[in-house]
This record gives structure tokens, C-alpha cells and sequence, in this order.
């Protein structure tokens, strides 16, 4: 089976350079060049717009690469399949989830899974909760860790572990001397918003209290809210992973909603039952390693 070329333009596709994706394959830059050409040739298309900065996808490259993506995936699957079949588990895995579950949880998770199964490779991305759910409909990612609000029911959902959500004040604000923080205290206060302005579940719960937060700065990574919080720009909302090892500064100050509220963290995959061997594994493993955290 040859889908170098295919390979080829994926990596180049998900790396946004030739030579990045030279060094993923382990090809020189002129071989990965030469691959997609071909590419191009037999299927007549230009697939990329090339430039100094890199190559980005053309109209008609978008258009390829979610089918050339499911070849590719069928290769590893097949490939994967033998393996199991032979005792052995190997190939790659491609994980999304939040910037602060990457860092709260899957160090351990890709830490323990690793040493019982060497040869799987995880690749690891990070993003909103619209960027997880379209990366996984695309086919991009093979698994995906983040709390499925919508749940929308277009792939099999795993449940993992409530994540309690949790007000966020800088220490000096009146609120950090109490032990719980009433939602309605949200309003009229300077507000700083996860996911660039509009945060699904943040919004979900303030709706049924009529609050609408003075959004004073908002941006998708929960660390940078946290940072605008401890400058004392604004106060906040984060579920709990978010806050592993932050409040020991003494400059900002955690509490629990009243009443509480919580985020359903799972494991989204498009069918367990076409799931891979590696992702499969991926997934028990998980599974394993959350019910210890």
C-alpha cells in the first residue's frame, strides 16, 4: 500500500510547511515537495498555495483532505488490526482537548499509557470546544476530551469525571474571604470570558439567573484568564482543572459555585465499534488512569 503521497500531504496540510512535515516523515524537503507534486499531478488540483511563510490549503486542497485523511486512516486501522492480531499495538493516536486538561491531565495520561504501549505515537492537540467537535467530525482528531454540552449525538460519548466550575477573584477582591461564591454576584462585575467572548457553559449558567457579564476582555485560553484575574482586571469562571497548583501564589482565590455546577468530562470518539486497536486501547487506558486522579 503507497500512501506516502497522501501522507505526505496531511502532515504538510496539518504543519503548515514542507519542511516541518520533512521532519515528521522523516523525508528530505525536496522528497515531500516531490511527493505532493505527484499528488497534484494525478488528481490535477493544486492542493496548497506555496509561499515564504509556509503553504496553506487551496479550495479544492480543503476539499481533498478529509477523504484523503479517511484513506489514511483505514491504512492505519488495517495496519493496527494485524497488529492486535499478532499481539502487538502500535500507530498513532490523535487526542484533542482543552488547553487545561493538556496540562492538568494528560501528562499522567500519556506518561502511563507510553510505558505499557511504546510503540503507539499520541499526537496531542489543543482548542475550543467548536475546534475539538469540528476536528473530530472531520476526521482530523481520533479521540477527543472535553465536556460535550451540546451533546449532540454524532459520535459515542465515554463519561470520565464532573468537573466542578468555580468562580475565580483576584485575592483582594471582598469575595475571596468567602467560602462559596452566589451566582448572582456575577453581576454588575468586570468580567473576563473564556473562548474569545461567548463560553457556552459559563453563559449556561448565568442564563437562568438573567445575568449578562460585563465582558471586559475575553480570550480561548483559560491560563490567560486566570493571569487577567490575578492582575485584578476582572473576575471569572473555570472549571477545576483549570486551577491545579495556581492558587499557592496567594493571588487569586478558587470558590465553588452556589449552588454548584459542574462540567461532564468524557472521551467523544465517531463509532467505538470502527475505533482502531491503538484508539481503542487509548481509550481503556484513559479511562484506567482518571478514575485514579
Amino acid at each position: 500500500m503507497d500512501t506516502a503521497r497522501y501522507r505526505a500531504f496531511l502532515t504538510a496540510a496539518e504543519t503548515g510547511s514542507i519542511r516541518n512535515a520533512a521532519d515528521v516523515l522523516g523525508y528530505t524537503s525536496s522528497g515531500v515537495s516531490q511527493l505532493i507534486k505527484s499528488l497534484e499531478e494525478d488528481l490535477q488540483l493544486i492542493l496548497f498555495f506555496r509561499g515564504k511563510k509556509g503553504v496553506t490549503l487551496t479550495s479544492a486542497g480543503e476539499m481533498v483532505f478529509p477523504v484523503i485523511h479517511k484513506i489514511v486512516s483505514q491504512e492505519n486501522h488495517l495496519m493496527q488490526l494485524a497488529a492486535d492480531l499478532n499481539g502487538t499495538v502500535f500507530g498513532t493516536v490523535n487526542v484533542d482537548t482543552y488547553h487545561s486538561l493538556a496540562a492538568a491531565w494528560m501528562p499522567e495520561i500519556i506518561s502511563a499509557f507510553q510505558q505499557i504501549y511504546p510503540e503507539v505515537r499520541i499526537n496531542l492537540f489543543e482548542g475550543t470546544q467548536q475546534d475539538i467537535v469540528e476536528r473530530l467530525l472531520t476526521g482530523r482528531s481520533d479521540v477527543a476530551i472535553f465536556n460535550d454540552s451540546a451533546m449532540s449525538g454524532k459520535y459515542d460519548w465515554i463519561p470520565l469525571k464532573e468537573d466542578p466550575m468555580l468562580a475565580v477573584v483576584p485575592i483582594t477582591h471582598p469575595m475571596a474571604q468567602e467560602e462559596v461564591f452566589p451566582i448572582e454576584k456575577f453581576e454588575g462585575e468586570r468580567f473576563i470570558m473564556p473562548e474569545h467572548g461567548y463560553d457556552f457553559d459559563v453563559m449556561r449558567i448565568l442564563a437562568p439567573y438573567k445575568i449578562k457579564p460585563d465582558i471586559y476582555l475575553s480570550t480561548f485560553d483559560s491560563y490567560i484568564v486566570l493571569e487577567m484575574v490575578e492582575k485584578e482586571l476582572g473576575i471569572s469562571m473555570v472549571n477545576g482543572a483549570c486551577m491545579k497548583d495556581r492558587e499557592q501564589d496567594g493571588k487569586l482565590k478558587a470558590l465553588p459555585l452556589e449552588p454548584p455546577n459542574s462540567l461532564e468530562m468524557g472521551i467523544a470518539v465517531i463509532s467505538l465499534k470502527d475505533a482502531a486497536p491503538a484508539v481503542l486501547k487509548f481509550i481503556e487506558y484513559t479511562e484506567k488512569i482518571m478514575k485514579e486522579l
